[in-house]
């Protein structure tokens, strides 16, 4: 049958009339109409020769709007009955388009038939002769109009020719380049190609071959889109194909690497471009940084010119620079905006979600802060910072301080390194008279607060006073950095760090609390005031009366806008309960628990998180006390973990006509897409937290849901998300802990390295934790780096727990996975090859390697000497990350690993001491960094202390390397503290050994001259014993030191001291002696 035969006698449907009739409704304004429409035209459209109809209706009638649906509703169901036909009725069909295509002067309905040809082609598959002959023609047709129909209809066909024509490569690439660089040709026409030759390079970005022969026309596509700057469509899908190509491994892209970002560069420059598409040239540089991150950094010319871009728009735009502390709360951005912008809401919120020049600049350094090596990001960028936080200008300032604030995740390292420098400029900030400096100042003292732990708690005395002032600004935005800067501050401070403003403060908190009516104030008032609580411990218990009264009221909210308020007040009464301990705190464990199990039944995901972390924290203050809430709690938490995070819902968007798509079900009622609920893998985590807790923490009660736990965990392992994984490695361990109780009085007895003793395990604990580690050994294979790190500390928490027996069945599995990490050779390390970054000495230190480093040290803990076998093949692998060239974290943990192994080990290490103990001790104590000389100096008072005269000819290299430390200032940091205490301790574990190789005339006035330790107080004993040792030797260097004796010991026996209480009798008994 021929496309022109007519069928109206045979059937009434398929007349021309009616269906001209049908599709003409659907043109119409009215849903209703539209909907009668398609149903009257589903069951004749499954006739085959409706297609004919149609067809004839594309080609004969007078109403262009008909002929466009027709040709829309072609392409929906022709490919089903057009797959059924006969070779001759399909060839037909592509040249009956095709020419009809040829001819089409209507651009819609043209626009219509190229969608038809596409799906033709999509059946075919393959590419006949109609299509490469039309296609042949129309490029080389003179009229414009052709030979952009060329490219248009390449770009419908992009699946098919990516699948099935990879034969006509060489063609595609000679048709794509004659037109991108003649000279000649029309911008309409370049335009087309251009897309449709960057759809093929997105869909091939994965494959070599074909990039490589498409790669040498990103050169000519960049630049004629920098011609075309005010056609932001244009711009949008050409960085959506940089955006694909990003993440591409070919290597054929990577000459072109700087010119797809200094592209991106001019889009965000270009102001006059709407701020979704430079956002979208933000994306495309921010993912080069990720998937690239190596050769990102080390062109550091580009490099310079993308921060300078970026620092440049922090610093122009009136935004606030601190806002990212608001961009993910609606409510809090109101309070922002209406202190900045004095504007009212006018009810749009899609400005709300819309990027700003200032979160678009932010979000992309830290994205390159965070991604690329440090070696290579942190001088180019804190030059930057530096300069504008000393400039005249305010707004340079403001930049310069905010994006110190942005890279403190990122740079955390190299910044700690630096805060001595750094933070007279961040005070100077706080103190600005620009009000915005003073925002961004506390944002920054914030995020160095988070980042820089341990060693920004060094300065307490100044930044305390600071945010204490700043709690009265004027500004809004201010008062809540400063709130934050508390929150993430006083988290890790000591009860003596906050002694001092305790009171003020928390007056200061609840008065500000009583007062303000802003939502963003409010909320970060109430995590200060929590986090001031877990600082002061115990001495915030006056306060906890006070405190809790003003929770109570806030937990009593029922207003849905106001849930993360109550969710706050939640979480502060679980701080202080941490902080106070339980029985201070008794009198509101019933109130907070009613209040929490009160917030689960609002139908709120954000009061779920909220109460299931006060869930975690009770349980772990109040302990068997937490046990009646078990039997309702327990069910809840696995009910909730058995949640699917997928729901089906309606497709918004829905294809056009989507009521005629080819489909038989006649029940079918839309579109339907899988959705992903991430507020609920949130909760999940939290669920999983507070189980894990209540595992931990409520003894023998626990143990009628251990099996019902266990099986939803196992389960969860699996889950999609490295989140859910992650926090299911963290709570493994803890379901071992109520097998304890009940089996083992608490407490697993076991000797290092026994396997002859009998296995004092029971069988119920033999059961859980052969499953508990056979999940966390399957988590340590996954691919996602954090989840391999909590599954090494969840491996390591249980061997450590249980002992050998234990840890026998699973060791030979365990090694050669730990060796796997080592080596980053595990899959958790695909992703950086499949983006062409192999490991080399610019990565950055990792939490995989940290975790694998510990786990050995665990290992070695309860294996002893049985580790000794795998010495020749895990030594190399840790030293690797001793070199000079590696980051100062993998230094420090080389050499940490090493000590903990030579601690466990003993003489087991004697074979390894010249060629790798004694040169790795040696190369850390004259290292940079005074983690790695307080690790290398406890290494070496193990070798000292376990391979005693063996090592004794060695001892002048060693204490040589030990002197500069002594000369160090114990002020400086509490790491350099950390590290003379530890040199203190090498040197007495030295002196114990071999106390003749020791010269104590010159070492004892230098070793005496450091105590009593600063920080590390577990080497009291060792230090301690050492200088009792030599007075009861009667040494002639005792003598001579015996006021620096007097001295020393007078101050370890003061009631302030945190010496030991037995070790302070000897001392006290020691001076009597030293007279």
């Amino acid at each position: 049958m021929s496309l022109d035969t007519d069928i109206t006698m045979t059937d009434p449907s398929l007349s021309v009339a009616h269906m001209s009739n049908l599709l003409h409704a659907l043109t119409q304004p009215d849903t209703n109409t539209i909907r009668q429409a398609e149903a009257a035209l589903k069951p004749i459209l499954k006739n085959p020769a409706s297609m004919m109809v149609l067809w004839q209706i594309i080609k004969e009638s007078q109403d262009v709007a008909v002929r466009h649906v027709a040709a829309i509703v072609l392409r929906k169901r022709l490919p089903s009955h057009y797959a059924t036909a006969d070779a001759a009725m399909q060839l037909e069909w592509q040249s009956q388009v095709l020419q009809q295509l040829a001819i089409e002067q209507v651009r819609p309905v043209r626009s219509g038939l190229v969608g038809v040809a596409a799906a033709l082609a999509q059946v075919a598959q393959d590419p006949s002769p109609p299509y490469l002959q039309f296609l042949a023609a129309a490029v080389s047709s003179r009229e414009e109009s052709a030979r952009e129909l060329c490219f248009l209809l390449l770009s419908e066909m992009t699946e098919t020719v990516g699948m099935h024509w990879k034969s006509h490569l060489g063609d595609l690439q000679q048709l794509f380049a004659t037109t991108l660089n003649s000279n000649t040709e029309s911008m309409m026409v370049q335009k087309a190609a251009v897309q449709a030759a960057g759809q093929l390079l997105s869909y091939w970005a994965d494959e070599e071959d074909e990039l490589s022969a498409l790669a040498p026309l990103l050169p000519t596509i960049l630049q004629i889109a920098s011609t075309h700057t005010q056609d932001e469509d244009f711009l949008s899908t050409v960085l959506d194909v940089m955006y694909d190509l990003a993440y591409s491994p070919a290597k054929a892209l990577v000459p072109h690497m700087a010119m797809t970002v200094e592209f991106s560069l001019q889009c965000i420059q270009n102001r006059g471009l709407e701020l979704r598409v430079r956002d979208s040239a933000a994306l495309v540089i921010a993912t080069t940084a990720e998937a690239k991150s190596k050769a990102f950094g080390r062109n550091t010319e580009l490099l310079g010119k993308v921060l300078d871009t970026l620092f440049m728009l922090m610093q122009l735009s009136s935004d606030s620079a601190a806002g990212a502390l608001f961009e993910s709360n609606p409510a809090w951005k109101q309070d922002l905006d209406g202190e900045h912008h004095q504007h009212h809401d006018d009810g749009d919120d899609d400005d709300m979600d819309s990027p700003t020049e200032t979160s678009m600049a932010q979000g992309t350094l830290d994205m390159i802060a965070c991604e690329l090596p440090k070696k290579l990001i942190w001088q180019q960028v804190l030059q930057r910072c530096v300069e504008r936080m000393q400039s005249p200008d305010p707004s340079a300032r403001k930049a310069g301080v905010a994006g110190l604030g942005v890279i403190a995740e990122g740079c955390s390292e190299p910044l700690t390194a630096a805060l001595a420098n750094v933070m007279p400029l961040v005070f100077g900030a706080a103190q600005d008279p620009d009000a915005q400096v003073r925002e961004c100042a506390c944002f920054c003292l914030g995020q160095i607060s988070e980042h820089c732990q341990p060693d920004v708690l060094g300065y307490s005395e100044q930044i305390l006073p600071i945010v204490f002032q700043l709690l009265d600004d004027k500004s809004i935005a201010v008062q809540v950095t400063s709130c934050y800067v508390l929150e993430m501050f006083c988290e890790r401070l000591d009860p003596t760090a906050v002694r001092p403003l305790l009171d003020p403060l928390v007056r200061k908190l609840a008065a500000m609390l009583e007062a303000t009516t802003k939502r963003s104030v409010q909320e970060m008032t109430v995590a200060a005031l929590a986090a001031t609580a877990v600082a002061a411990e115990e001495e915030f218990a006056p306060y906890v009366q006070g405190v809790a009264n003003l929770m109570t009221t806030l937990m009593q909210i029922t207003d849905s806008n106001l849930h993360s308020l109550r969710g706050r007040a939640l979480e502060c009464m679980g701080h202080m309960a941490i902080a106070v301990g339980r029985d201070h705190f008794r009198p509101y464990f019933t109130p907070t628990m009613q209040c929490a199990f009160g917030g689960l039944q609002m139908n709120s995901t954000e009061l779920q998180e909220f109460s299931y972390a006060v869930f975690a924290n009770l349980a772990k203050v109040m302990m068997e006390e937490f046990a009646p809430a078990l039997p309702e709690l327990v069910p809840h938490l696995v009910k909730v973990l058995e949640e699917d995070e997928g729901q089906l819902v309606p497709g918004e968007g829905e294809e056009e006509f989507g009521g005629l798509d080819d489909s038989d079900d006649e029940d079918e009622e839309g579109q339907y897409v899988l959705h992903v609920r991430t507020a609920l893998l949130d909760v999940k985590k939290g669920a999983i937290t507070a189980l894990g807790e209540m595992a931990s923490h409520t003894g023998t009660s626990f143990c009628p849901y251990l099996e019902q736990c266990m099986g939803v965990l196992q389960t969860s392992a699996a889950n999609w998300h490295p989140l859910i994984k992650s926090e299911v490695a963290d709570a493994f361990p803890s379901m071992i802990v109520p097998s304890i109780a009940a089996y083992h009085n608490g407490e697993i007895q076991y000797t290092k390295g026994d396997l002859n003793s009998p296995n004092t395990l029971s069988q119920h604990t033999t059961a859980l934790v052969g499953a508990v580690l056979t999940e966390e050994i399957g988590l340590m294979n996954d691919d996602d780096k954090n989840v391999v790190a909590k599954a090494c500390e969840g491996v390591q928490s249980v061997v450590e727990l249980c002992g050998p027996h234990a840890l026998a069945p699973v060791a030979e599995q365990l090694m050669q996975i730990i060796y796997a990490l080592l080596n980053k050779q595990a899959p958790c390390y695909g992703e950086d090859a499949m983006f062409g970054e192999l490991p080399d000495d610019d990565d950055d230190h990792d939490t995989v390697t940290q975790g694998a480093c510990d786990l050995i040290g665990g290992i070695c803990r309860v294996m002893g000497q049985h580790f000794v076998p795998y010495l020749p093949q895990f030594l190399p692998a840790i030293c690797e990350y001793g070199k000079s060239s590696r980051p100062t974290s993998d230094r420090s943990m080389s050499i940490g690993c090493l000590s903990e192994i030579a601690q466990e080990l003993e003489g087991g290490i004697l074979e390894y001491w010249p060629s790798v103990f004694r040169p790795a001790i040696l190369t850390s104590l004259a290292d940079s960094d005074d983690n790695a000389k307080r690790n290398a100096s406890f290494c070496a008072g193990m070798c000292a202390e376990h391979l005693r005269e063996q090592i004794a000819g060695d001892y002048p290299a060693i204490l040589e390397r030990l002197g500069p430390i002594f000369a160090l200032d114990p002020d400086a940091s509490d790491s350099t503290a950390a590290c003379i205490d530890n040199a203190a301790a090498a040197i007495s574990r030295m002196i114990m050994a071999c106390p003749t190789h020791v010269p104590l005339d010159q070492a004892l006035p230098v070793f005496l001259r450091v105590l009593p330790l600063k920080t590390d107080m577990t080497e009291n004993e060792t230090v301690y014993k050492c200088l009792l040792g030599l007075i009861q030797m009667n040494h002639g260097a005792v003598a001579a030191n015996r006021a620096e004796l007097k001295r020393i010991f007078t101050a370890a026996c003061q009631e302030d001291s945190k010496v030991d209480d037995e070790i302070k009798g000897k001392l006290r008994a020691a001076l009597l002696s030293l007279g």
